[in-house]
């Protein structure tokens, strides 16, 4: 292992591309979280990828670059799944509204299984009621790029549905524009999915478009109806681009097949955006049970493991 390389600063690790273009500030033990993503632009400049951790705020991942989404993506409505003719109770530290949301290994502590100078493993061993399972989180910058795999392996002695993702956090300017083909989208009332409609052309990024306010207004999504968008979208093709005109550096994203869904919220009242590559949609695992098709929602049996892989690839304009 080449450990010299490697920046640790009490709850910070911090790991660079072999050609030091790259560095990402990783939070093992509030979450397993992002705090930092960051390459250099043509002037030498550090540029953010993700929004930076700002170590003035509270230690949180919702004040955090990224956070992993485990065992299930986004919301279970009221915290009721219901699942084979069986209703469970989702417990969760964090809700919206009252809803569970996001589930339990975004707030809990991760352990470094390894640990390089461009490369760290993260993993997680949850002992709950209904859901008993371990994850694992490798984080590696290769080929000029960000890897991020992740598994979950079912401990939970029966079938259960699983989902996970990733929650990113994205800077946000004026010029900051989002490409990505995401052709129909769940509306919701009360942060949960009630229809499936063609995306409507105020939502639309298949082409590339900013976060115009204007062109998004009146904000009514999301838990306080202030955002302009908070919703799961169906069908995109795994790729997303997101460019900074201003700082010559754009970004992609590109998830594997398992990442069958997309989440995008766009808040009226910050400067940031989030664009989650997920597997199951918002509420997926009780829509699956009410014979709504293409839920994302995949079923693990004991023993059973759920892998997908997310990269981020910057480059220079």
């Amino acid at each position: 292992m080449q450990q010299a390389a490697v920046k640790t600063d009490d709850l910070f690790v911090t790991i660079t591309s072999p050609d030091g273009q790259i560095s990402l500030e990783v939070c093992p033990s509030v979450g397993g979280g992002i705090t930092k993503f960051t390459c250099l632009d043509k002037g030498g400049i550090e540029r953010h990828l993700f929004r930076p951790y700002d170590r003035n705020e509270e230690l949180s991942p919702l004040n955090f670059s990224s956070f992993p989404l485990t065992p299930f993506s986004n919301r279970i409505g009221y915290g009721k799944l219901s699942f084979e003719g069986k209703t469970y109770d989702i417990k969760t530290p964090f809700k919206s509204l009252a809803h569970p949301n996001h589930g339990d290994g975004w707030m809990s502590v991760w352990t470094v299984e390894e640990q390089t100078a461009h490369k760290i493993v993260l993993t997680l061993e949850k002992n709950e009621d209904p859901y008993s399972y371990k994850a694992r989180q490798t984080l590696s910058l290769e080929n000029g790029q960000l890897v991020m795999d992740i598994d979950l392996t079912n401990n939970s002695g029966t079938a259960l549905p699983f989902g996970t993702g990733h929650h990113p956090y994205f800077p946000r300017t004026e010029q900051t524009m989002l490409k990505v083909n995401a052709p129909r989208v769940w509306l919701s009332e009360t942060m949960l999915p009630k229809e499936l409609v063609s995306v409507p052309q105020k939502w639309d990024f298949s082409k590339g478009a900013t976060f115009d306010g204007a062109r998004l207004s009146p904000p009514a999504a999301g838990d306080d109806g202030s955002a302009y968008i908070d919703h799961c979208f169906q069908d995109w093709d795994q790729t997303a681009e997101i460019t900074w005109p201003e700082y010559g550096v754009k970004l992609v994203m590109t998830a594997d097949p398992v990442f069958e869904n997309f989440v995008l919220f766009v808040p009226s009242k910050a400067d940031f955006f989030c664009a989650e590559p997920v597997t199951n949609v918002t509420d997926g695992f009780n829509l699956r049970a009410k014979g709504v098709k293409n839920t994302g929602t995949v079923i693990l049996d004991q023993g059973q493991t759920l892998s997908g892989q997310v990269q981020f690839k910057p480059s220079l304009l």
